[in-house]
């Protein structure tokens, strides 16, 4: 096993092209990729304070960019999750990174809102063909039986790259300004660089031919998939609540904005954590027990968190818990998808880093909404209390299917 993982794969369908190896090295650059990929979406809620400054936008047209953006990159990832399953595509996952990069960067060097919305329309699309392909080319270099820690350090390094973006971004404005921004594509070139070396968009993912792939009405049709994905899109409402209205939750109670802005770095660090404590569980005690007991988690942690709702260590330490549970369920969730779709691979971890992503950011209307009129804590400790709730007893029923590949290894 251990020489196999020194030697590059020959590719079935075409012998002349050499395979990533199975590494350690290869994940740790899967996981630098997914850093890159998510490092430059980050980049907008920074950006509109800027653009709408310039160009006299108001609150609503800049929330209209954004959900431009949102709805582009992450509703996109499952049609390409289809394709990727039954056509390679494997070249997006360089393509998607440099390309998201450039117009992310370019995005202040826009000469008019026209110009903004292209761009960012554009940067969402070419963002959304990282996730699918990706994350079926990571299956194909982890090493063998470590399917949970290798998917929870390739979370991760999304995780850290959307974290610190925000800090990077307004730090490098300052430092330099805004017209200089594009220079901070230049390491999305540089990974760019290094995918091709180690030939990760070689990786042969297509698990069947297009005539005879996966369906897909077969696809939507399977119930426990479905339940999944409802189960994880409301445990994502009370993700993207955080990440949404923390920030104005910290001003609405007389915080300044860096105080807001430092108690979300907290949140994200602690979803950090969680996707690699949750990823390296999986391995040893399942998906199910293992996403289950982050729900609980999270709602200990946002019911703690938002009782208290100041920046004391015990409410600190509540919203860490409350990211690490309720982002400690992605790599489980993405183990359990492609074990009930395993010639699906790319389709169902498109659903769980796409889809569920983009349906809690439009359930995070919801909590916006009832904030108006009850307050925004209240509305977040409610809306999270019932998503978490109702995720955990969607999922209680089904039964976890059993890793069928490990087993004919």
């Amino acid at each position: 096993m251990l020489e196999k993982s020194k030697v590059s794969e020959i590719n079935v369908v075409n012998p002349s092209i050499k395979e990533p190896v199975r590494s350690w090295f290869n994940v740790s650059l899967m996981s630098v990729s997914h850093f890159m990929s998510d490092f430059y979406t980050a980049f907008l809620p920074v950006l509109l304070p800027i653009l709408a400054a310039r160009y006299d936008i108001s609150y609503t047209q800049s929330a209209t960019i954004y959900m431009i953006f949102t709805v582009a990159m992450n509703f996109a990832q499952p049609p390409i999750g289809i394709l990727a399953d039954r056509k390679n595509l494997n070249y997006l996952l360089p393509l998607s990174i440099l390309t998201g990069a450039l117009f992310a960067s370019a995005a202040t060097l826009s000469p008019n809102l026209w110009g903004i919305i292209l761009i960012v329309l554009l940067c969402g699309i070419c963002s959304s063909g990282f996730h699918p392909v990706s994350a079926a080319v990571l299956t194909k270099v982890i090493p063998e039986n470590n399917k949970g820690l290798g998917t929870s350090i390739y979370i991760a390094g999304g995780n850290i790259g959307f974290a610190i973006a925000p800090l990077c971004v307004a730090s490098f404005i300052e430092s330099f300004g805004e017209n200089y921004l594009l220079a901070m594509a230049i390491p999305a070139i540089i990974t760019t660089v290094l995918i091709y070396k180690q030939r990760l968009q070689n990786a042969q993912t297509v698990a069947a031919t297009p005539k005879d792939g996966p369906k897909f009405s077969t696809l939507i049709t399977s119930k426990q998939f479905l339940v999944l994905n409802s189960a994880i899109a409301l445990r994502s409402w009370t993700y993207c609540s955080f990440v949404v209205f923390l920030p104005m939750l910290f001003n609405a109670k007389g915080y300044d904005s860096i105080s807001g802005a430092s108690c979300l770095v907290v949140m994200l660090l602690g979803c950090v954590a969680g996707g690699l404590v949750g990823g390296a569980l999986t391995d040893k005690f399942g998906p199910k027990k293992v996403t289950l007991g982050s729900f609980v988690v999270s709602l200990i942690g946002s019911i703690t968190f938002l009782n208290y709702c100041d920046t004391s260590f015990i409410s600190l330490l509540a919203l860490f818990l409350c990211g690490a549970g309720a982002y400690g369920s992605t790599p489980n969730a993405i183990v359990w998808a492609q074990r009930l779709l395993p010639n699906s691979s790319a389709f169902a971890a498109s659903m769980m880093l796409g889809f569920t992503f983009g349906a809690g950011y439009i359930e995070s209307v919801l909590t916006g909404y009832l904030g108006d009129i009850i307050g925004l804590d209240k509305a977040m400790l409610y809306t999270a209390c019932v998503a978490m709730a109702a995720a955990f007893f969607l999922l209680l029923p089904l039964k976890e299917p059993a890793d069928t590949k490990n087993k004919t290894n």
